[in-house]
């Protein structure tokens, strides 16, 4: 295994083998999200109802850092996580009894926004557990084993949903989402060594108030999420409607992603470490701009092969940018609430910009300049980014991260 991950000391493996088993048992749900707006346009969604879809997660990320102070501060980080997601990820069960797509709506909605409850938490937790400088290649280790079990699961998933169908697929998947949760159980760490997490509105305006350079951050974030979400109730449109592609096909493109989303996480963990999340995600951000391009003239399978590939680099960069990059821009006793606002942020970001492409191709717009407009405001993320400076990551002292014993 040190051959496979590298040396880590006991008790940093011992936390990376717990995520990366809760990770393996995740993979095949992650797999059956990317089928859930076809699913539903095939069920009758129109693109407005695809807009609110594409809006659900955010929706999450918006209320999650307060739906998480309906927690009381001894039930602890990680198992606030843990009854969270058990809700969530069970929810799927559900699915087996849907016959339509508001129902199916209704659920994944319950989906998005219990799943994004313990996100600001997540943070802290990968904060406590990994060492600053081997947070990058231990978390990428995880995603890669994820991105792999979810390569495999793409392709199957594909396949089943033309045979067998979804009211039968998404219950399946959904055992498999129980399962991580207990696993990731499994976590060892000290939570009294953490500094008090819970964010406030008044720490937030504080930030706002003082620290220009996260504003900056955060701006770019914005730019690039609108430019990207607005797109995104576009892109079934193009691959149901315009180009008739079967789940097979879709699947088929979907194994791509995985592909890169696996090569993203290999070259991405350790330039982490040596770089920060900061200046990798500029490079994230430029990749994003691949997408909207292709799917403005996208006539065969053949175009969105690059979109795809790009997607799934661009997806691991922002898993691992994101995190990283509001862990290098803050004061680490100080992270519960810089996450929290990015959080907010990006939520209430994701709740408006799905909307602005399909009211914009209702109002006339031929939908390649809607995917022309998105390409612009990536570019003017990339420009916003270059000017947020920040120093490589510095070692932590082992109090920062302060993991717990194993045994």
């Amino acid at each position: 295994m040190a051959r496979l991950f590298g040396y880590l000391p006991p008790d940093v493996r011992h936390n990376q083998f717990a995520d990366l088993f809760a990770a393996l048992a995740f993979g095949p749900l992650v797999a059956s999200l990317g089928f859930i707006p076809v699913v539903l346009r095939n069920l009758g969604a129109s693109p407005e109802w695809l807009a609110v879809y594409s809006a659900q997660p955010f929706l999450g990320f918006v209320v999650a850092p307060w739906l998480a102070l309906l927690f009381p501060p001894r039930f602890g980080l990680k198992r606030m996580a843990l009854v969270a997601w058990a809700i969530s990820r069970g929810s799927f069960l559900l699915i087996g009894l849907v016959g339509d797509w508001p129902a199916l709506m209704a659920v994944t909605a319950l989906f998005w926004v219990i799943e994004a409850v313990p996100a600001p938490a997540y943070v802290r937790i990968m904060q406590a557990v990994f060492p600053v400088k081997l947070r990058g290649r231990v978390m990428a280790n995880v995603r890669i084993a994820l991105s792999l079990v979810t390569l495999v699961a793409t392709a199957a998933a594909g396949w089943l949903l033309d045979t067998i169908g979804y009211r039968v697929l998404f219950p399946l998947v959904s055992i498999g989402g129980i399962a991580s949760v207990i696993l990731f159980s499994r976590l060892k760490f000290d939570e009294s060594n953490l500094p008090p997490s819970r964010a406030s509105g008044g720490a937030i305006t504080r930030i706002l108030r003082r620290d220009s350079r996260f504003v900056l951050f955060l701006s770019a974030v914005v730019a690039f999420g609108v430019g990207f979400l607005s797109i995104g109730p576009l892109l079934p449109l193009v691959q149901v409607d315009q180009l008739k592609l079967s789940y097979t096909e879709i699947g088929a493109l979907t194994t791509v992603n995985s592909v890169f989303f696996v090569i993203g996480y290999v070259v991405l963990g350790r330039w982490i470490d040596r770089a920060g999340g900061v200046q990798v995600l500029r490079w994230i951000f430029v990749i994003g701009g691949i997408v909207p391009v292709c799917y403005a003239f996208a006539d065969s399978v053949w175009v969105l092969i690059p979109a795809f590939a790009a997607m799934g680099f661009m997806n691991a960069g922002l898993d691992l940018g994101m995190l990283n990059s509001v862990i290098q821009l803050c004061d680490p006793d100080e992270l519960g609430a810089y996450s929290s606002l990015q959080y907010t942020v990006v939520g209430l970001r994701g709740l408006i910009a799905p909307f602005l492409g399909v009211w914009a191709v209702r109002a006339g717009l031929p939908m390649s300049w809607a995917f022309v407009a998105g390409a612009v405001l990536i570019g003017l993320a990339v420009v916003i980014l270059a000017r947020v400076r920040a120093l490589p990551p510095q070692k932590e002292s082992p109090a920062e991260f302060a993991p717990a014993p194993e045994g």
